[in-house]
């Protein structure tokens, strides 16, 4: 492997979404009202920040990732999410998906392909749920979404990685903590983009704590393996 790919790879393996946690920078508490706080957090070699929200929701594990999992649900309580689509579902804890990021006008829309994971821990009932930008998934694809999505003019964010960490503190209680990190891309600077994402966590989690308490969400229950792991919700 040549010298450059070799630099590619390192720095591909630092964006991961375990290095937000990992990186020696601190996290500033931003923002702390309603039950909700907000942190930001400066990432090596990144003008853009990370940020982290952290919220503990009257909602079961099961309840809470009932509402992530229904990707046309997005546009209820993601800030600024609109045209949610499910284009390869592998199975239960894995897919590819797609969303368009709307930001307000004059600046160009943004889109995302998302390759996302969950993962459990049978010991605690943790739940992770991990996506990363895929951007060139719809390059060999032919599904008619993908179509589509080739001649979107949206500007398409290429680094994006994040997580949802929903830890059961007791029953019917969950603390959920959302960090993420994305470049969107184009010519933002960074400084406006950093002023947008003090908003994001707060109102997101804050519109999660209301969608939740719909009935659909209420009655899910996870289906699990004999080791724990995720194989579907009822």
């Amino acid at each position: 492997m040549k010298k450059g790919n070799n630099f590619i790879l390192f720095l591909f393996m630092f964006l991961l979404p375990g290095s937000i946690y990992s990186s020696s920078f601190d996290w500033n508490l931003e923002r702390d009202e309603n039950g909700i706080k907000v942190y930001l957090k400066e990432l090596w070699a990144e003008d853009i920040k990370a940020f982290r929200g952290v919220v503990t929701i009257n909602a079961s594990v099961d309840s809470l990732l009932a509402v992530i999992t229904d990707i046309d649900a997005c546009t209820d309580w993601v800030q600024h999410c609109k045209n949610p689509l499910m284009l390869e579902r592998i199975n239960f804890s894995e897919c590819y998906h797609y969303l368009i990021h709307n930001l307000p006008f004059p600046v160009v829309d943004r889109d995302f392909i998302l390759y996302t994971k969950i993962s459990r821990d049978p010991a605690s009932g943790a739940v992770t749920v991990d996506s990363v930008s895929r951007p060139d998934y719809c390059l060999q694809q032919q599904i008619s979404d993908c179509q589509f999505i080739k001649q979107s003019s949206l500007v398409r964010v290429r680094h994006s990685h994040g997580s949802y960490l929903l830890e059961p503190v007791k029953k019917g209680i969950t603390k959920f903590t959302w960090t993420q990190h994305t470049n969107p891309g184009g010519n933002l600077p960074a400084w406006l983009v950093n002023q947008m994402i003090r908003e994001v966590p707060y109102l997101t989690l804050q519109s999660l704590r209301k969608k939740v308490t719909e009935k659909k969400y209420q009655k899910a229950r996870l289906i699990l393996d004999s080791e724990g792991s995720i194989i579907g919700n009822q």
